[in-house]
């Protein structure tokens, strides 16, 4: 479908009234069109109502349009299996979001994921500045990150990137349907980090995390995807807007995208290290610290997002969130607070100074944790500190109640003054298991032992 400049300027701002909506707000939306813009429905409802198979629609802005003479905006609706794109062959349709499809295609009997923009403005210098910039992502060799292979222009103008295959499931689907405990989720995310930091060490964020663009194998490896439009970091460590990602569009996911991305799609490695929070959050728990439900038009979607309250993971815990993870309501809840809680609230600061510095930061958290060494996000309460020393060690705890229980009995039995005898019995309980707490951070007990990590439930 071919469209005209001025169609083109209003289609890109209509879409950008639509797309915080969610599903049915957009059917509702598209009903009470003004009739002036009728002539777009169709292109319209293409992008905005075909609701991906893997995950919720996207956020994004139209890709951005230039002036040049030789530019002409096409949508690459109307694909049908058999069709080549360049040298690719169309197979069948993944999935789409709010401003691309993505094919299953083949070439020389390798499968790949082909992913199009819905609607694209075309130029003839595009295929050169496509591939200097494939180029530069392609670099991006990690057991963990799927592999772009190129990024071109079709001979009748459609963009397309070729990307890595994985046959998979969503990070959270799989590890509900394998009933996953807490630990070994938190390993699969460590896999997630390792990735990440990987990639902001060559100057690429990622812009999108979410569960849906990290895939799980049959063989339980994490695979990140869809860094085909991710960014460039500048010197002053903002992204650089980059030709992928003019012509597939600003992807956001507004339940995983940071206040300053969607403030003044500002993204720096902090907004990267929210979203990891976000999916953390949710891998915890199984579900998101918030979820955006307003009119656009009422309140804008930054101020909603700045505003929204974020409880502590621990408070937020369901049966069944709890059985998916082999283990009670309880024990989960247990196992989420102090350590835990602390750390997914660090990452989800919402201020990007008051966030993890790095994504090796957040990753060597986590594993402080899963080592049972004090984590560095630990707020100074002894609430925490007792919880901890509670959990990771059940046969002090054991003994001391113990104790406690045989000083009431003694007192009892010999009638003396039980005020004195129970304080006298409790310092001495608190002398031995104050050394086993860990210490507080900025102080405490200098030589306070290294504690083993929680077991499995």
């Amino acid at each position: 479908m071919a469209l005209t400049p001025d169609q083109v300027a209003q289609l890109k701002r209509l879409m950008n009234q639509a797309l915080p909506l969610d599903i049915d707000g957009r059917r509702r939306w598209l009903k009470n069109l003004s009739p002036e813009h009728r002539a777009l429905v169709p292109a319209l409802r293409e992008a905005l109502l075909t609701e991906d198979t893997r995950s919720n629609v996207a956020l994004a802005t139209a890709p951005e349009i230039d002036s040049a003479d030789d530019a002409v905006t096409v949508l690459s609706a109307g694909l049908r299996a058999g069709q080549r794109i360049g040298p690719y062959q169309l197979v069948s349709e993944l999935g789409s979001g709010g401003m691309a499809v993505v094919w299953l295609a083949r070439r020389d009997g390798r499968d790949v994921a082909l992913k199009l923009p819905l609607l694209s403005r075309i130029r003839r210098d595009l295929a050169e500045r496509f591939a200097r910039e494939c180029e530069i992502l392609a670099r991006l060799e990690h057991p963990n990150i799927a592999r772009m292979y190129e990024a071109g222009v079709s001979d009748d103008g459609l963009p397309y990137l070729a990307l890595e295959y994985v046959e998979g499931q969503a990070l959270t689907t799989w590890c509900d349907t394998h009933q996953v405990g807490l630990r070994e989720r938190l390993k699969l995310f460590q896999q997630v980090l390792d990735a990440v930091q990987y990639a902001h060490e060559r100057q690429v964020v990622h812009r999108d995390l979410k569960p849906s663009n990290l895939m799980v194998t049959q063989w339980g490896h994490v695979r990140l995807l869809d860094f085909g439009v991710a960014k460039m970091l500048a010197d002053g460590q903002d992204a650089l807007q980059t030709d992928l990602t003019r012509v597939y569009g600003r992807m956001l996911t507004p339940d995983y995208a940071s206040p300053e991305q969607l403030r003044d799609n500002r993204t720096t490695v902090a907004s990267d290290i929210y979203a990891l929070g976000v999916v953390l959050y949710e891998l915890l728990v199984g579900s998101r610290p918030y979820r955006i439900k307003v009119d656009p038009s009422q309140v804008p979607l930054e101020q909603a997002i700045r505003d929204a309250q974020i409880r502590k993971p621990s408070t937020q815990v369901q049966e069944a969130a709890a059985a998916a993870r082999a283990t009670s309501r309880e024990k989960l809840v247990r196992r989420l607070r102090g350590d835990l809680d602390d750390i997914v609230l660090r990452a989800l600061a919402k201020q990007p100074e008051a966030r993890y510095a790095s994504v090796a930061s957040f990753a060597a958290d986590v594993q402080r944790y899963l080592n049972g060494d004090p984590v560095e996000a630990r707020t100074d309460r002894l609430g925490p500190r007792i919880d901890s020393f509670l959990v990771r060690h059940p046969f002090a705890t054991a003994t001391v109640v113990t104790l406690i229980a045989a000083a009431i009995e003694l007192t009892m039995t010999n009638k003396v003054d039980w005020t004195a005898t129970f304080n006298e019995s409790m310092e001495k309980v608190r002398t031995w298991v104050e050394p086993m707490l860990p210490a507080q951070r900025g102080g405490g007990q200098s030589g306070s032992r290294k504690v083993p990590g929680p077991d499995p439930p």
